[in-house]
């Protein structure tokens, strides 16, 4: 696990290299297959899902998957807006972090399957993760069956 410390005027600073990242050089570490934890050099209080989450917003163009409309609604549901505490915001919010805890445990099995797995994420995989869905399954037996007869076809003289 590669230790990133944030500090109050937002630097990065790499400890396994003893030098600054921005966050273009924290996403290239993660498609490397790093795992990393960033915590807040002062506290030590895991900011790990919020710097990933301003990685996906401001470099790789994820603003696109959630719809504005979803937002502004989120927003609205939030009775007090600093705080979180509407009760509509919070059963959106969990219903929300449901299905991309769903997401996040069948991609990882996809990419076990594809063996797209780097050795370190592999590590830090949850032990029990979520079965596939149905359609998951089928679609990569199909792409199996298809790769057979590809490689039947090369066989033939």
């Amino acid at each position: 696990m590669r230790i990133i410390k944030k500090y109050s005027n937002r630097r990065l600073y790499d400890t396994e290299v003893s030098g600054y990242i921005n966050l273009e050089g924290l996403a290239a570490l993660i498609q490397g297959g790093q795992q990393v934890q960033v915590q807040d050099a002062k506290t030590g209080e895991d900011l790990t899902r919020v710097v990933l989450m301003q990685v996906l917003m401001e470099t790789k163009g994820a603003l696109e998957l959630v719809p504005a409309g979803l937002l502004h609604r989120m927003i609205r549901m939030g009775a007090a807006p600093t705080d979180g505490s509407g009760p509509m915001l919070r059963v959106c919010s969990t219903q929300l972090a449901a299905g991309l805890e769903m997401l996040d445990a069948q991609m990882g099995q996809v990419e076990a399957q594809l063996g797209w797995v780097a050795p370190e994420a592999t590590r830090a995989a949850p032990a029990a993760a979520t079965p596939p869905a149905e359609d998951a399954v089928a679609a990569v037996g199909e792409l199996r069956a298809r790769l057979a007869a590809l490689e039947a076809q090369l066989k033939r003289p």
